[in-house]
């Protein structure tokens, strides 16, 4: 029987102890969020996408 194993994942700062295969999950998600990847594949202008600025998760993983 194979072992679990564990990665820690941080949000804002705090740590997070999760199933390895859950971390990687989100890191794909991640880099499917990645708004400047999005921009840089569509070919967005920038300045067509000013809002207001909010505060945002930060992961470090």
């Amino acid at each position: 029987m194979e072992e679990d194993t564990y990665s820690w994942l941080f949000v804002n700062k705090t740590p997070l102890l999760y199933n390895k295969k859950n971390v990687d999950r989100q890191k794909k998600i991640e880099k499917w969020l990645d708004l400047y990847q999005l921009i840089r594949e569509f070919n967005i202008d920038k300045n067509k996408l000013k809002r207001k600025k909010k505060s945002k998760l930060e992961y470090v993983i």
